[in-house]
């Protein structure tokens, strides 16, 4: 039998956009557009699209007028209008749906319900079986032996699927009966007055006894008490709702079920459409064949010996993204002579290519860090490295997913490429491809990254940021790799220890929480933990989500006085995610050699930092001691201590040189305990006291990162009003940071980035958009990025700096880990004096700024003891 598909598209839209607008943080392509609606939307309709079906049709209304309106003119009325983040992605959903060959309709004066009512009694006539999706009620009147309709509540990730007994089964009705039972009940959302204080149970139980409204309001008379006065006071308004509510059956649609019929989409247009929209994951694939380009595959020394020129761009072809576990499976090579595939055998085998490699001549590669940690953990190296496809596009825009090498090439609209998934697929079932299929994709990226890089280069020197990539980036590649070969040793027996202990400690939680509930359940499951809390205890409910209870942080919270209960679930919480993430996570992390080598980040965050993944070390707390005992578990070699110097309030350093700050400037200098400086100028106390000088600390902080009046009230414990009267006071008593930060803002709305003193740059596309909030987000990134992202390129100056002189020392120190404004070392016992020297001073001398820098140093039988 014959299938049609009818969507509701109205529906699916509003759905797709608020699904993804709530957080308030709207996805946006490079040239401002929202996308967050088009993006769900297209997501949604992949699944549908998968489906088996001979026929589609998506119906919109067609405008705000319908012939509704002539009859009831407050039709709606009550409804908000239309987002215009919203609005403005309208277009572009209906391009999609256009360059996929699906048949979208809308005529004057109807509705889509209307639409989809017509074309789903003509396909009944025509033999087709009726799917109808949509998130409105309205349409369960359109359910017959033929007509299936699948109420959307998440998207298509979760459908409730109504067939005539499905819906008996959940109203005890039939769906010729969906129509009256919205007519007692009224619909607030459409404007339409139904039977006041006529709900969904009661409605039921008078259909169920009368079958139709026509017979309630035959027997209204007879009809008892409240109920009875009721219906005869309104019967008049049920029976306009039951009009309003009535989907037409034979609207005057222009269209044939042939119209609607399966068509192949315009694969070649909707390529560009996704590359516009920046929706480079969706691209539509080609499978991957044999490429056009030639080739020649090289697996003779002597062969290989004649192709080795300067200049020549190179690609070490991994499967795996961690490149410490990765197989090499390929080196392409690119030059005047051609494109060739090396087998990987041949780096053992040939003396000239390992000098090849080590060459400081100019050779380029994509990623030059995980080809050099290869070549290292085999005992080889990759040196004269002059640009590296990634990194330079990171510095063109940090917004990119730079490390996805197709993600790059769409942006700057190359398109002759391969996707990685498509030549290796995904998941579980990745596995090399035939060679053919694998070399014939190294040649398109060869061909890409030598395509690409004068295209990348002149920008990056329009943009006066060519010092970045060669004085910073690419050095810091070469740093980073030695960091990630050198790794970090993990002592296993504390590991194990802190394991067993928090394990414990974790079945002692769930112990008394389960019996102060007075039962078991699942505490790390939020459903049952808000029914728990809040059916089972009867704890007052602060908030809801779309799951049902919400049982967040905050929550947690506001409950704390509320129920002896709470402390141990926030306990509970904390330790489940220290052994998961942390303990679990680093053990599992380990390599044979006893360490954990990390992957460094560095093309991933907007603020220049660095990330780490794989274990993120970066990223362990320390202001608990918890998380402080967790660096206990690393250790450095025999005879060694880990040494860690860092940055001393670096970052308002740097806002008092950007903002020219003399009084701060002078404070720095003089050695002047800050805090205390500013608590005396903001307070007006010659005596400051503790209290004092924490709250002068948040403001200090908090003018780094924009914060508001409300945001440093929550800090320090005071109304928005009094915190605002010490910002306003702050900025008084230092006018030249409250310039700084107006230009800064006015500069980034101007230019749409802003710049750090090494003129990298964040784009901040926030300052454009209608929506206030998404506004104030920019201007606080526009506040702090060029102080964070400095304080960025101080540090990997100074880890490239002590890196070079430990080298020219001749040194058996080296560095193991960068975390934020922290360097740890590995250092001999014996060039311990020397180290605690050399660091801090290339530290402090990393950068030539108005305020002296500062840095000291520590050392330790682990990490946890440095400091």
């Amino acid at each position: 039998m014959k299938r049609i598909i009818l969507v509701d598209g109205n529906s699916l839209m509003y759905r797709a956009y608020y699904a993804t607008a709530y957080t308030g943080n709207l996805m946006k392509n490079s040239k401002g557009l929202y996308t967050n609606a088009i993006y769900a939307f297209i997501k949604m309709f992949d699944s549908l699209l998968a489906q088996n079906y001979d026929a589609m049709l998506v119906a919109f209304d067609a405008g705000k007028k319908t012939f509704r309106h002539d009859l009831v003119e407050t039709y709606k009325g009550g409804r908000s209008p239309m987002p215009e983040e919203m609005r403005m992605q309208i277009p572009h959903i209906k391009e999609f749906l256009h360059l996929s060959n699906i048949l979208a309709y809308e005529i004057p004066l109807y509705e889509a319900d209307d639409i989809i009512g017509t074309m789903a009694r003509m396909a009944e006539n025509e033999g087709y079986t009726v799917d109808v999706y949509s998130s409105d009620k309205d349409l369960l009147q359109l359910i017959s032996d033929k007509t299936t309709v699948h109420m959307c509540k998440k998207g298509m990730s979760e459908v409730l699927d109504y067939t005539p007994s499905s819906f008996f089964s959940e109203y005890g009705l039939e769906p010729s009966q969906m129509v009256d039972l919205k007519s007692l009940m009224g619909d607030a959302s459409d404007n339409l007055k139904g039977i006041p204080g006529v709900g969904e149970k009661t409605a039921i139980k008078l259909l169920q006894e009368y079958k139709t409204l026509e017979n309630i309001i035959s027997a209204k008379d007879n009809i008892k008490g409240k109920l009875g006065e009721r219906i005869r006071e309104s019967y008049e308004d049920a029976r306009i709702c039951q009009t309003m509510c009535t989907i037409k059956r034979d609207a005057p649609i222009e269209i044939t079920l042939s119209d609607a019929l399966k068509k192949e989409a315009d694969i070649e247009k909707l390529n560009e459409f996704y590359r516009y929209l920046e929706f480079h994951s969706m691209t539509k694939r080609v499978a991957p064949k044999k490429t056009d380009l030639e080739f020649k595959k090289i697996n003779d020394v002597d062969d290989l010996k004649h192709i080795l020129l300067p200049n020549s761009s190179i690609i070490f072809e991994m499967m795996e993204y961690n490149y410490h576990k990765g197989n090499l499976l390929v080196i392409g090579i690119k030059n005047e002579k051609g494109i060739f595939m090396v087998d990987p055998e041949l780096i053992y085998q040939s003396i000239d290519f390992q000098l090849f490699l080590t060459d400081e001549n100019n050779k380029k590669t994509f990623n030059y860090k995980a080809a050099k940690v290869y070549l290292m953990e085999h005992g080889f190296d990759l040196l004269g490295v002059s640009y590296d496809m990634m990194l330079a596009s990171y510095i063109l825009d940090p917004s990119l997913n730079n490390s996805s090498f197709e993600h790059v090439c769409n942006y700057f609209e190359y398109t002759d490429i391969l996707y990685k998934e498509d030549v290796y697929g995904k998941g579980a079932k990745m596995c090399v491809p035939e060679e053919a299929i694998l070399y014939g994709y190294v040649a398109k990226k060869l061909n890409a990254l030598d395509s690409l890089m004068p295209i990348m280069l002149e920008k990056i020197k329009t943009n006066e940021q060519l010092d970045l990539l060669n004085n910073i980036e690419l050095p810091l590649a070469n740093v980073l790799a030695r960091i990630e070969v050198n790794g970090m040793i993990i002592d296993k027996n504390e590991l194990n220890n802190q394991k067993e202990k928090y394990k414990a400690l974790l079945n002692e939680l769930t112990n008394t929480i389960h019996k102060l509930a007075n039962m078991e359940f699942n505490i790390s499951s939020p459903k049952q933990l808000g029914e728990v809390l809040f059916e089972h205890l009867g704890l007052p409910v602060i908030k809801k989500n779309k799951s049902g209870y919400s049982t967040d942080a905050d929550v947690l919270e506001a409950l704390y006085d509320k129920h002896e209960i709470i402390s141990y679930i926030m306990r509970y919480r904390q330790v489940t995610k220290l052994l998961e993430t942390y303990i679990e996570g680093i053990e599992n992390s380990i390599y044979p050699d006893g360490k954990v080598h990390t992957i460094f980040e560095q093309a991933l965050t907007q603020t220049g930092r660095l990330s780490s993944i794989e274990p993120n070390i970066q990223n362990i707390p320390i202001r608990t001691n918890d998380g402080k005992l967790i660096r206990k578990f690393f250790i450095p070699e025999e005879n060694h201590y880990l040494y860690s110097a860092d940055y001393s309030q670096v970052e308002l350093r740097i806002l008092a040189h950007m903002s020219d700050c003399k009084p701060l400037i002078d404070a720095f200098n003089n050695d002047e305990d800050i805090h205390e400086v500013t608590a005396k100028k903001v307070f007006k106390v010659d005596e400051i006291t503790p209290e004092l000088r924490r709250k002068a600390k948040a403001v200090n902080f908090g003018i780094v990162y924009g914060i508001s009046a409300f945001g440093l009230s929550e800090s320090i414990d005071m109304s928005p009003k009094e915190a605002k009267i010490f910002i306003d006071e702050y900025f008084k008593q230092y006018p030249e940071i409250e310039e700084f930060m107006n230009k800064t803002v006015e500069f980034a709305k101007e230019n749409g980035y802003v710049n750090t003193i090494l003129n990298r740059r964040r784009y901040i596309k926030e300052l454009s958009s209608p929506v206030y909030m998404q506004r104030e987000f920019g201007k606080r990134t526009a506040m702090n990025a060029p102080i964070q992202g400095s304080a960025a390129d101080l540090i990997k100056i100074a880890m490239i700096n002590v890196d070079k002189k430990i080298k020219e020392l001749g040194l058996n120190s080296k560095i193991v880990c960068q975390v934020h404004d922290e360097l740890v070392l590995d250092v001999p016992k014996n060039e311990l004096e020397i180290i605690n020297k050399i660091v801090p001073e290339e530290m402090k001398n990393a950068m030539t700024l108005k305020v002296k820098l500062d840095s000291d140093g520590g050392y330790g039988v682990n990490w946890m003891e440095v400091k």
